[in-house]
């Protein structure tokens, strides 16, 4: 589990990483004596807070001096200019660390350790969000203090007191730092059995990241006053981390990279090593690309992020990786580091997707990403905490973790400096966009766009935004790891979430974890998660534990097509896990913020509910059934309505398929939260009042479901939008899926079939025509500006031919045309993207 995700708020340092630098002072980093070093090397004064002084003491191997390459007066003056700006960005990071500074002071105990940090190490140490890892926040955090420029501890500046606990914190560390190398990485195997000695992790995140990048910040800040044994300690524990890039292990991917080059950079500008400099900005530029092979980890050509194999996460991963690479882009600009063209391009790729996934809070001002950009990370609370808890006579001291659910975690302003050193208006543009506004809209961006590397569309209005995060053979749902997210299998079935004040599904994870009688079934189960908003699901019938959240699609027709404004997705579904429920859906986003939903082609193979799910949210106000209020009491449940339309919090559904097919069911009330149930927050219990709406397939195989909703609208304005509503349903089957929105004058259909398959626009009509293709494709067709979009869901076709018949009784420029539009489609990480023509030149 990255801990660059989670780490705590006071502590939001950029994290740092290791080198392999000296490499003469670490000839035998492999196997070493202890450190030797005493308290009495360090001046104690008369007038600072410290712990009592430790006596222990260690041996450090003779070694020499690195050997320096600086013989470049110009490469001199650079390192220095990088070395200024790398310390600026770590103690500016550090925003409201200080009030913590005195307390930790005060109960450093004189072996080194703090009372309530848990030092478990080894197997029975927690594998993500190692406690053990708190002891370096703390010393990090010292470090700045006393480095000078941590707003609140001016007084710690060049304390030579707090620079003597540092000392005794460090060397508790270092004395009982593993020297098995195989700890790194392959903790709790035969190479590294359980009964090994040291501070180390079966996981290998914390040995080669999560420590090493705090150690790399401690050691650079504390510079030339390192004692020769902790200097070599920082190089060998930097060095190690550093050295698995010679290692071809499999979390050598996207933002890890980018974590360990940072180490390395670090360990560089601390030994002043030029050739390990530049080295760790080749590994950071080699990331710096956009990955175009399915599931790659990076940057995709959509402006997606990807990590673990094809799983979307721009808003954790990818949100570090951003980090990282924008504090040492800063950090090297104007420099013989710094990024070419073509890497800067690359970012630039980033951040134009990044905020279409990112909205706003407009109850707290704060903004946030997307649940599906989150992956994993949605088990965790905005505001977790770590494990330490503080008390003193007159306040309560909790070190919290910043989680990927808190906030974007980007320093806007960095970003936009960033953007005038290279002149880039796109990075300008993304910082000033999102510092302003008010809506839940944050950036003010309208429209659609369709992520086809990582089967994923936002739709953006004035006042709403929505996601939808699919999956295909070419991508993977979501994953559990280190026990987090044990139920969120169906966290890609076609998960729609609207957000229009921004809370709607905030904190509601753990409320999710219930154990109950379920209604549909009588039967006991974690029934919330069955419920993911937007999808369907053969209720209960997939078993949710993190054996089996994790998997690959085994449809490739998955997709959409997006002329920027309109837009259209496609996902054809089969179980991965059981084989036995099987569907083809439709979301077709419309002009004046309507979204149309279509079923088809739904066969089960067992007797399991079948289940299309409207939303699961936080509940807010009134529930209106058929134009009528069902909100009788805090809490109630009402099924096997036969319902029209639908209302609740400023979303409104009208269902346009035929009524004793399907029941409508919804569910209020306050569910308890049971955040460790989804991995290893330990927050604390509290209730959350949800509101969940779903359609019962009452005769599931062969039948069509359809229903438009109506987001960001009060009750009077969904009642007139649904009376004049202009969308009309064309064809919903197995072959084609079609709608007709004569207020946009828009066409949109998905042809299914390998062959294609022809439409027919009201037959027997004299504005009727014909749109056919001779392959899988997804189109928008606006038949006023004749603009023509078309995409291949699938993936598999290089082209693909829409013919257009028009009769001649068409009031239009269409009127009489009849034409075949052969349309290349694109390829090579690009594949699925739209491509345009116009009909009419």
């Amino acid at each position: 589990m990255r801990i660059s995700s989670l780490f705590p708020c006071i502590f939001y340092i950029p994290f740092l990483y290791p080198s392999t630098a000296a490499a003469t002072r670490r000839s035998h980093w492999g196997r070493r004596s202890p450190l030797l070093y005493t308290t009495s090397d360090i001046t104690t004064p008369t007038t600072s807070q410290s712990a009592t002084t430790s006596s222990s003491s260690v041996v450090v191997p003779s070694q020499s001096s690195p050997t320096l390459s600086l013989k470049n007066p110009s490469t001199t003056q650079e390192i220095a200019l990088v070395t200024g700006r790398r310390l600026a960005n770590i103690v500016g990071s550090l925003t409201g660390a200080a009030p913590s500074v005195p307390v930790w002071l005060s109960t450093l105990q004189s072996n080194g350790q703090w009372p309530d940090v848990d030092y478990t190490s080894g197997c029975l140490a927690q594998r993500a969000n190692w406690p053990a890892e708190g002891h370096w926040n703390r010393i990090s955090t010292m470090a700045a203090a006393w480095r000078g420029g941590l707003d609140g501890a001016e007084q710690y500046a060049n304390d030579a007191g707090l620079r003597n606990n540092l000392s005794i914190a460090m060397g508790y560390w270092f004395t009982n730092d593993f020297t098995n190398v195989a700890c790194l990485t392959a903790g709790g195997t035969d190479a590294c059995p359980c009964d090994t000695p040291g501070l180390w992790n079966t996981n290998w995140f914390p040995g080669v990241i999560g420590v090493p990048e705090l150690v790399s910040k401690t050691c650079l800040l504390l510079d030339d006053t390192l004692l020769k044994a902790e200097l070599y300690h920082c190089t060998v524990i930097t060095g190690r981390a550093y050295k698995t890039f010679d290692s071809g292990a499999g979390f050598l991917a996207g933002a890890n990279n980018l974590d360990i080059a940072k180490i390395g950079i670090d360990q560089a500008l601390l030994t002043k090593d030029v050739s390990l400099l530049t080295d760790a900005y080749r590994r950071v530029h080699i990331e710096l690309l956009v990955a175009t092979a399915d599931r790659a980890d990076g940057i995709r050509p959509d402006g997606s992020f990807a990590q673990h194999a094809g799983i979307l996460y721009n808003g954790n991963y990818g949100k570090d990786y951003t980090n990282d690479a924008v504090d040492l882009e800063v950090e090297a600009a104007g420099t013989q580091f710094g990024a070419t063209s073509l890497y800067r391009d690359a970012l630039t790729t980033l951040f134009d997707g990044d905020r279409w996934m990112i909205y706003r809070n407009v109850l707290t001002g704060v903004l946030h990403w997307d649940f599906s950009v989150l992956g994993r990370f949605i088990a965790f609370p905005r505001n977790d905490f770590f494990q330490s808890v503080m008390k003193t006579d007159h306040q309560v001291f909790l070190t919290y973790f910043v989680r990927a659910t808190s906030s974007i975690h980007l320093n806007l302003a960095k970003i936009e400096n960033l953007g005038r050193e290279w002149n880039s208006t796109a990075l300008q543009d993304f910082s000033s966009s999102l510092s302003n506004g008010r809506t839940v809209n944050a950036g003010q961006l309208e429209g659609n766009r369709m992520f086809y590397n990582s089967d994923y569309m936002v739709h953006r209005g004035s006042q709403y935004v929505t996601t939808l995060k699919m999956y295909s053979t070419r991508t993977t749902n979501t994953e559990c790891t280190n026990s987090a997210n044990p139920f969120g299998f169906h966290l890609s079935d076609g998960a729609l979430r609207t957000y229009l004040q921004g809370d709607e599904y905030e904190d509601i994870a753990a409320a999710m974890v219930r154990t109950l009688p379920n209604i549909l079934t009588c039967l006991d189960t974690w029934q919330n998660w069955n419920l993911i908003p937007g999808t369907t699901v053969d209720y209960g019938e997939t078993s949710l534990n993190c054996k089996h959240t994790k998997a690959q699609g085994i449809e490739d027709f998955v997709g959409g097509a997006s002329d920027g404004k309109l837009g259209v997705a496609a996902m054809r579904y089969t179980n991965p896990l059981t084989n036995k429920l099987h569907w083809q859906k439709t979301w077709f986003f419309l002009a004046n913020g309507l979204q149309l939903v279509m079923v088809a082609n739904i066969s089960s193979a067992t007797n399991a509910t079948i289940i299309s799910v409207l939303d699961q949210r936080r509940h807010n106000g009134n529930v209106i059934l058929n134009g009528s209020k069902v909100f009788s009491a805090s809490s109630f449940g009402q099924h096997g309505h036969r319902a029209q339309t639908l209302w609740h919090g400023n979303v409104g559904y009208s269902f346009s398929s035929p009524g004793n097919d399907f029941s409508l069911s919804i569910e209020v009330g306050r569910k308890t939260s049971n955040w460790p149930a989804l991995g290893t927050s330990a927050q604390v219990t509290e209730p959350v009042d949800l509101f969940s709406a779903w359609i019962v397939h009452e005769s599931p195989n062969n039948t069509s479901l359809a229903y438009t909703v109506f987001p960001g609208v009060d009750l009077n304005t969904f009642e007139e939008k649904n009376s004049q509503s202009q969308v009309q349903i064309v064809q919903n089957d197995a072959l084609i899926s079609a709608a007709l929105d004569q207020s946009s004058t828009s066409l949109m259909a998905v042809f299914w079939a390998t062959g294609g398959g022809s439409v027919d626009v009201a037959p027997k009509s004299p504005q009727a025509f014909r749109m056919s293709a001779n392959g899988t494709a997804a189109l928008i067709f606006d038949w006023t500006s004749g603009k023509l979009t078309v995409s291949d869901p699938t993936q598999t076709l290089t082209a693909v031919s829409i013919t257009l018949s028009v009769g001649r009784g068409m009031a239009s420029r269409l009127n009489g045309l009849s034409k075949t539009f052969v349309f290349i489609l694109p390829s090579r990480g690009f594949s699925g993207s739209s491509v345009s023509q116009n009909v009419y030149h």
